[in-house]
């Protein structure tokens, strides 16, 4: 089994932060950056880039940070038990090594979930939680193995478009354009295009869509904001947008998704 002793999802330090474990800790540690962050690794400080993925084992001495403000990550703390303690080496992930997954965003989501479940108090929670943990594995291996295939790609595309994929899902509501996203890097619309569909296997548009209505379930589930301020809030200009959006990509109105997901908790 699987389990988790603490976690967070998108959390924030407002200010530069140095957190330094000279003795490490007493469980695994995974570490999901989405920031520009720096690590020590054999006594030399390494950039971090955003989208980045650190695994450290017990009692490995961790050093890690962020010179700037409102550095944002996601982890996990973590042990096995009984038949799993030779997962890891199953899939043979690298301690203290710098990994950059194909789709960082992908194993996000899954460690909202396994925030969430580890913050709710239900009765399977255990067994829900070694389950999520299972699948994170697993998800990140397959990430790992897919990032290997980028390789023909000159690795600033990638590191490029995968940032401007982060700043999308830490900002949905913003007006993004695909034509000045494609112009920051210098490259035609129709070119950027292509590769963002061949980076995360959606369109641009796609995955702000995306990112919007996975931010409005979250303020549904979790506030009572109307609806016509949700809608302003994760970037439409009208609440019939929003609704007809949602409702498309989810199958049920805003409205209906809230009572559903309140009765389900």
């Amino acid at each position: 089994m699987i389990r988790v002793f603490n976690c967070g999802h998108n959390s924030h330090h407002k200010k530069p932060c140095d957190i330094l474990h000279p003795a490490g800790l007493n469980n695994y540690f995974f570490l999901l950056v989405k920031q520009y962050a720096w690590i020590y690794e054999n006594n030399e400080k390494r950039t971090v880039m955003p989208n980045s993925v650190l695994l450290f084992p017990p009692h490995m001495p961790i050093h890690y940070g962020c010179d700037t403000a409102d550095y944002n990550d996601d982890w996990i703390h973590f042990d096995l038990y009984d038949s799993d303690t030779d997962i890891l080496n199953t899939f043979n992930f690298p301690y203290s090594t710098i990994l950059q997954p194909r789709d960082f965003h992908r194993l996000s989501d899954y460690a909202n979930l396994i925030s969430n479940e580890f913050h709710f108090d239900g009765i399977y929670q255990e067994y829900v939680i070694d389950k999520l943990m299972h699948i994170f594995l697993c998800v990140l291996n397959e990430e790992l193995r897919n990032a290997d295939e980028l390789s023909v790609v000159p690795p600033k595309y990638y590191r490029e478009f995968a940032k401007i994929r982060t700043q999308i899902y830490n900002s949905p509501s913003a007006d993004w354009s695909v034509n000045q996203l494609a112009d920051t890097l210098c490259l035609s619309c129709s070119h950027f295009q292509h590769l963002y569909r061949r980076f995360f296997n959606c369109s641009c548009q796609h995955d702000i869509i995306l990112a919007r209505i996975a931010l409005a379930k979250f303020y549904l589930t979790t506030t009572d904001i109307s609806i016509y301020q949700l809608s302003l809030f994760c970037g439409y200009e009208t609440d019939l947008h929003f609704m007809r959006q949602f409702k498309k990509y989810t199958g049920v109105t805003p409205s209906e998704y809230r009572i559903q997901t309140r009765v389900n908790t």
